[in-house]
């Protein structure tokens, strides 16, 4: 059942991106990608295989990118820091993760910038996207700080 959730959830992103994305939104909203895969990794036990991860980030930039560079890297990336690391340790270091988020979607928006043209508002993007991803990491991290405290 897990496994529907997390692709039904990935199909209904690919939606509200491109809706986003239509509307000229999508430069000063947070990266959903990125978050679904933060706030899936906070309720699950085991983290997904890393290959699933490259997965994903394929299938994300075949939907929305030129080349197929920008989010298997960062998800790669992600999946490597995720699976090497265990859950507990994840969850202690608050200020450890928001420099990692804040500096995977800055480099994440920098390969975006040089590889698509989706918008004019493109290098607003840069700047204002990894700061929205990491408030909502500290929202997640807030919310889930007592179940988390439980397990250390």
């Amino acid at each position: 059942m897990n496994e529907v959730i997390r692709y039904s959830s990935f199909v209904c992103l690919i939606i509200l991106n491109q809706i986003l994305l239509a509307t000229n939104l999508w430069p000063i909203s947070p990266d959903l990608f990125l978050v679904h895969t933060l706030i899936y990794t906070t309720f699950v036990n085991k983290i997904p295989n890393i290959y699933l991860f490259i997965f994903m980030g394929f299938l994300i930039d075949l939907f929305f990118s030129n080349t197929s560079v920008p989010y298997t890297i960062t998800y790669f990336l992600v999946g490597l820091y995720l699976n090497f690391s265990s859950l507990k340790w994840i969850q202690r270091s608050l200020l450890e993760q928001l420099i990692l988020i804040i500096s995977i979607s800055f480099c994440l928006n920098i390969l975006l910038f040089y590889v698509n043209d989706f918008s004019d508002e493109m290098s607003k993007r840069i700047f204002i996207n990894p700061f929205l991803n990491s408030m909502i990491w500290v929202l997640i991290f807030i919310n889930q700080r007592h179940k988390w405290l439980k397990n250390i």
